[in-house]
């Protein structure tokens, strides 16, 4: 049987230059990401600083942005914008940015 070669250029995201610079600018380690989907859910990407590169990536279904702070809480990741409540960032293509978190209180040994 054929099979064809894994094209990871073809997985990989390119990301509007305001993502980018919002990435680079950012003062937490890491960037949430969020856009949402035609099945209306929200694909989320956690960007590390400074290069953007994916951290973790999910998608959320719900209500904006309950459903995403909430997937972000549960894997560890603590939004920023949610603790301060304050709004995300509106991105290109109707996308939401935030700065986000490790949590240090789900067992994970890395420091940021």
């Amino acid at each position: 049987m054929n099979h064809p070669l894994l094209d990871l250029a073809a997985s990989l995201q390119a990301w509007d230059p305001e993502v980018l610079e919002a990435v680079r600018s950012c003062a937490a380690p890491l960037y949430a990401v969020a856009y949402p989907t035609q099945q209306g859910t929200w694909q989320v990407s956690l960007l590390e600083r400074p290069d953007a590169a994916v951290r973790d990536s999910f998608e959320a279904s719900g209500d904006w942005p309950r459903a995403v702070d909430q997937q972000l809480t549960d894997r560890g990741y603590v939004a920023l914008a949610s603790l301060l409540c304050m709004n995300w960032t509106p991105l290109p293509r109707n996308g939401r940015g935030s700065e986000a978190f490790r949590d240090h209180h789900d067992g994970d040994t890395e420091s940021w």
